[in-house]
């Protein structure tokens, strides 16, 4: 046979189709060539494959981890740094002090620095009534607050705290272990808290990191009311060093390496419970609260998996349990704030005088879903959300909730 038209003028040669051997009897011929070739990429890889796993396993060996934090993994007592002087930091510090560690408190404040040093009371943040351990101290000084800490308790608002850290990271160690207690996502970047602490943001480097979450308000933790909660990190001994150091018969740390389902569910609860606060505001019966706590559950559920966070997670402490804390219990800023928008206050005003990490989290949770195309199937973040931003008006979350099609549980 002959090729079809000559190219450019060229006259075509007419095509010969000849069958090659399989494999030539020559031990020196082509397929003996093929074949030494693909042995030798074969080692190669195999090569390959046992300098990743080599490298794998440094980077989780115990000693590589130790000195991510420092070299106090292991000690039994420490300093804790404090940084936060508010209701939780205060509790952290005492529950800290219970342990018999040296804490110190940063605090901006100078009179709450004085009365701990020198009364032993924090006279804030309805910490008046508690006196605190002489292990425990203040300072307005950052540097004098982390210096020879081993931990640092973070226990500040979530929107300031990648500013905070971007302003003292010079006086932060960076081996220096960090455990933080916000929970909330970051409004500016759209973020979880640690994509912004440890970004451009905040510290902008490689810092050992970690999150405690849970169902604990601030006041029975210093009546030493029995309170589990669970911690968080990338690397396993950071997380049981931190179990160890603040565990004790009135508060039990559970450990987890799932960070993103840990910050996620102490986050993405927030919103939820301002939702229930809106619920409670209106007179509605716990029929309503039930029905909204359970599908909203479904809804945390859905998003914080999308965003790669685990199932047990939210099904545990950091998940379900906070948000039962939250949309039930009276010490709730989130389901407080609720209730008072639903009485007619002005957000901007509930603002003025109280955090209330709902409030922006509600906006990058839509933000979230709409990456992960959920925004068809998270109708209550949707109508929180809305009210919120002054979008939907309280009375028309009803007939949006219970007006949408309907579907199988």
């Amino acid at each position: 046979r002959h090729s079809p038209l000559p190219v450019s003028g060229i006259r075509s040669r007419p095509i010969v189709h000849q069958r090659r051997p399989l494999c030539p009897p020559d031990p020196f011929s082509f397929c003996s060539v093929t074949l030494s070739v693909k042995m030798a990429a074969l080692n190669d890889l195999q090569a390959a494959m046992d300098n990743l796993q080599h490298a794998m396993s440094e980077l989780k060996s115990p000693k590589v981890v130790t000195k991510l934090a420092g070299n106090n993994l292991t000690e039994s007592n420490i300093k804790i740094c404090v940084l936060g002087a508010g209701a939780f930091g205060t509790a952290m510090a005492m529950v800290a002090a219970r342990n018999n560690h040296e804490v110190v408190i940063y605090a901006r404040d100078q009179a709450v620095v004085d009365s701990i040093n020198n009364e032993h009371i924090n006279p804030k943040y309805k910490m008046e009534t508690f006196t605190l351990p002489t292990n425990i101290t203040a300072t307005t000084n950052v540097a004098e607050a982390v210096a020879g800490a081993g931990l640092i308790m973070h226990a500040l608002p979530a929107q300031k705290s990648p500013d905070f850290f971007k302003e003292h990271k010079d006086v932060i160690p960076d081996t220096v272990l960090i455990c933080s207690t916000a929970k909330g996502l970051y409004l500016r970047s759209k973020c979880l808290l640690s994509e912004a602490i440890l970004g451009p943001d905040g510290l902008g480097r490689e810092q050992p990191l970690a999150f405690l979450s849970g169902p604990s308000f601030a006041v029975q933790i210093m009546q030493e009311t029995p309170t589990a909660v669970v911690v968080g990190a990338k690397f396993m001994p950071h997380a049981v060093a931190i179990q160890r150091w603040l565990s004790s018969m009135s508060f039990r740390v559970y450990t987890t390496q799932d960070t993103v389902g840990v910050e996620l569910g102490g986050a993405l609860k927030n919103p939820l419970a301002v939702g229930a606060g809106m619920i409670e505001g209106m007179g509605m019966g716990i029929n309503t609260m039930a029905a909204m706590v359970t599908r909203a559950t479904k809804e945390l559920m859905k998003l914080c998996t999308a965003m790669g966070g685990k199932a047990e997670t939210i099904s545990g402490l950091a998940g379900i349990g906070d948000l039962m804390l939250t949309a039930f219990g009276d010490l709730s800023r989130n389901r407080t704030c609720g209730m008072r928008i639903i009485q007619g206050e002005k957000l901007e005003d509930i603002l003025a005088t109280t955090t209330v990490e709902g409030v922006p989290t509600a906006e990058v949770a839509m933000h979230f879903g709409q990456l992960c195309g959920l925004e068809d199937e998270l109708p209550i973040f949707t109508a929180v959300a809305g009210i919120l931003a002054g979008t939907m008006k309280p009375e028309e979350a009803q007939q949006f909730l219970m007006g949408r099609p309907l579907g199988s549980e």
